[in-house]
Order: structure tokens, then C-alpha cells, then sequence
């Protein structure tokens, strides 16, 4: 069947507004999910005595435009590339509204953003096979070929598997960072 270029295009514009709606309510359920997470890895101890912790509004803004940005460029992009712009356009809000609240200097760590990309990027390809069958749908569609390979979409337990690693790797992070601050008090 050959590849009708006009129907792709209506129909990508069409998924525009919903992907984005569902995209920042996907990005508000993701860091609430994650704050579970991490609150039960870092405070499992205290977690009867105190509520779950809540990060901070800035990880909430970046979570919604993270997740707005995500929804918008999967309908254009594979799975990897899209990681790579979410989790950058994460870190810009994160910090850009951190500094607007906080009214502190705005600044970027590029060498931490990509690393923390190029690592969920890999946890990405080694533990969703659903991303692997997306990459080579969206490698066609970049050919102008129709494709061929079946869409496919994440399942609940994959979705929140994939969320509890990178929250893991989250956690990961944050014990590391924790004792860099507490070795250079000493």
C-alpha cells in the first residue's frame, strides 16, 4: 500500500491537543507516583510516623511540561529521541521555575542532562520492548513507507514498571548527591 503523506499529516494534527492534555495529567500522575516511590526507598523507616513526601511546585511544572512536550513529539519521533527532548525540557523548567521561586541564579548542568538522559535512555532500550517495535514503526514512517509493524502501546504494569526504575535511578542519584554534600561539610 503505498504511503499517503496528506492522511498522515491530518491525522498527526489531529492527536496534537489531546496528547498535550493527556500528556501534562500523565506528567502530574508520573511525579506523584515517583514522590511515592522515592519517599518509600529514602524514608521507609519514618514513612508510618510522616506522610509521603512531596517534591517541591518546580518538579510539578517540569513534570507537566515534560510530559506535554513527550506526548506531542511521540506523535512525530521515536521513543528514544522523545526521552532525550522530555527529560531536557524537565531539567529547563525544573530550573527555570526553581530560580523564579527561590530567586536564585538560573542555571543548566548540560554534562547532568545528558547523562541522565543517555541513562534512561538505556534503561529505555534494555527494559521496554514496547519502545523497541516503536523505534522501528517511526524508522518506517521516516521513509515514507506505510508501516507494517502493528502499533503497539505500553501496558499499565509497563508504564509503571518504566516509572519505578527511572525513579529508582532517581533515588540512586539523589543518595549520591546527599552524601557528595555531606563529605564536603565534613
Amino acid at each position: 500500500m503505498p504511503y499517503n503523506l496528506e492522511y498522515h499529516k491530518q491525522m498527526n494534527r489531529s492527536h496534537i491537543l489531546p496528547n498535550m492534555l493527556s500528556g501534562a495529567r500523565a506528567g502530574v500522575y508520573t511525579q506523584f507516583l515517583s514522590d511515592v516511590i522515592l519517599s518509600l526507598l529514602l524514608f521507609n523507616e519514618n514513612i508510618v510516623v510522616k506522610d509521603i513526601r512531596i517534591s517541591e511546585i518546580s518538579s510539578y511544572y517540569a513534570a507537566i511540561a515534560s510530559g506535554m512536550v513527550a506526548s506531542v513529539l511521540y506523535i512525530y519521533m521515536d521513543p528514544f529521541a522523545v526521552v532525550l527532548f522530555s527529560i531536557t525540557t524537565y531539567a529547563f523548567v525544573f530550573n527555570l521555575v526553581s530560580s523564579k521561586i527561590n530567586n536564585t541564579e538560573f542555571r543548566l548542568r548540560p554534562r547532568e542532562i545528558i547523562f541522565d538522559a543517555g541513562v534512561s535512555i538505556l534503561l529505555l532500550y534494555a527494559f521496554d520492548p514496547t519502545a523497541h517495535s516503536q523505534y522501528l514503526r517511526y524508522t518506517q514512517k521516516r521513509h515514507l513507507i506505510e508501516p507494517t509493524i502493528p502499533r503497539s502501546d505500553r501496558t499499565s504494569f509497563q508504564s509503571v514498571f518504566f516509572i519505578v526504575l527511572v525513579s529508582t535511578y532517581g533515588f540512586l542519584k539523589t543518595q549520591d548527591n546527599t552524601n557528595n554534600t555531606s563529605e564536603n561539610n565534613n
